[in-house]
């Protein structure tokens, strides 16, 4: 608890008292000396007394549910527990909130007596995707006179995770041209010992602890062991992340729409099944690029994305190292040379899906044609892509891109 403070009224009684004992003393008059003595002492008094009435109150916070989608309304739970010998006195609370998650909480806490438990509940609105901690619980108890007043401010853990807007997409549309069934599964295949291993040259992201030290000093560069692993349908997701390469503001930007598709893609592909991979400026940051992850990591991971002054080689570099029966990437129409590589790389019996965004026209400008080049080499080399244009629906653009014909490769 900081020390109370007192209030304007307070304030003002502490002055007039040391001005009116300054005055009756040097023109001798004791008795208005003693009023003015009085009028200094009350606030002082009024804030002792409520210094010796702090509240000691234990806090447990409880967000239902910890995961919102945007739009949603979730509520946040306030457990007290007077743990002091004494009851409190009512308390004015104020529970402070991030703006994105709506207005903060005002209410009066009651009194509480000794080992007394209360539960307060209080909605919040997801607003903008992202993490927030609500709080801190501020309780102020001013006395009777209005001269001072204290504050108790009480912190517990409690964090509330706003998702990207998760679309339904309809149908797998992950069929081989031709074909029946899903595509089939790549392996990454070892051979009989330790050292008879498959390698490949280390990858930006890739785990140090695969790293084949004997392969390495033969080859003289880093390399990695590929080992067996069972059959497993996985999937590979890429984000784009560029800051440069993105237009629009807030959630009518180009780079909350292609959050918004692969939160959508990683609930339909997990639903079917498939181990998911991530592969973002962060992901591969944190050499997690290459690990699988649950779906409420990759929800987690695309809630706190943001654009960043970051280079798209790593990422796609990193994406070409994965095994994956199905690839999703949502690129911006930036740079069409820098998808030249990454496109021409799709492994063999890969299903791939390149939603292209035509960035300039999230911000109401006339793109360069950059998309539809990106769009026509991804297609050349067999993905199935389409341009994504302002204002498209992401359950369309998913629907037009796994409903065009791929060439089998």
């Amino acid at each position: 608890m900081k020390p109370p403070r007192l209030t304007t009224r307070g304030r003002a009684f502490l002055a007039a008292g040391v001005v009116v004992v300054l005055g009756a003393t040097l023109l001798g008059f004791p008795d208005v000396t003693r009023i003015g003595a009085l009028l200094a002492l009350l606030p002082l008094l009024a804030a002792a007394s409520i210094w010796r009435r702090a509240p000691r109150l234990e806090l447990r916070r409880t967000v239902v549910p910890a995961q919102l989608q945007r739009g949603d309304e979730g509520h946040v739970e306030l457990a007290l527990h007077n743990l002091g010998r004494h009851a409190t006195l009512p308390h004015l609370a104020l529970e402070r909130l991030d703006p994105a998650l709506g207005e903060p909480a005002r209410f009066v806490l009651p009194r509480m007596v000794p080992g007394e438990r209360r539960t307060v509940t209080y909605g919040v609105q997801a607003r903008v995707r992202g993490t927030y901690r609500p709080g801190p619980l501020v309780l102020t108890l001013t006395d009777p006179f209005g001269m001072a007043s204290s504050r108790v401010e009480l912190r517990a853990s409690g964090e509330v995770v706003v998702l990207p807007r998760i679309v339904a997409l309809g149908g797998s549309g992950m069929r081989r041209q031709g074909g029946a069934g899903d595509w089939p599964v790549p392996h990454m295949v070892a051979t009989q010992g330790e050292d008879d291993v498959s390698t490949r040259t280390y990858h930006h992201g890739d785990d140090l602890r695969r790293i084949h030290w004997p392969a390495t000093a033969h080859r003289s560069e880093l390399m990695v062991r590929q080992e067996e692993q069972p059959a497993r349908r996985r999937a590979v997701l890429v984000l784009d992340s560029r800051r440069l390469h993105h237009r629009g503001s807030g959630e009518a930007s180009s780079f909350e729409w292609a959050v918004s598709a692969l939160a959508s893609a990683a609930v339909h592909l997990a639903g079917r099944g498939y181990a998911l991979h991530l592969v973002s400026t962060e992901t591969v940051r944190e050499g997690r690029a290459g690990a699988v992850l649950a779906l409420g990591t990759v929800l987690r991971y695309l809630a706190l994305a943001l654009p960043e002054a970051a280079d798209l080689g790593p990422v796609l570099r990193a994406a070409r190292s994965l095994a994956a029966g199905v690839v999703v990437a949502v690129v911006s129409d930036g740079d069409p040379a820098a998808f030249h590589a990454y496109a021409r790389a799709r492994p063999a019996g890969t299903t791939g899906v390149m939603l292209v965004l035509d960035a300039p026209g999230f911000a109401g400008a006339v793109g360069d044609g950059g998309a539809d080049r990106i769009a026509d080499v991804a297609r050349a080399a067999g993905w199935r892509t389409h341009v994504v244009t302002a204002g498209t629906d992401v359950a369309m653009a998913w629907r037009r891109a796994t409903a065009a014909r791929q060439v089998v490769r």
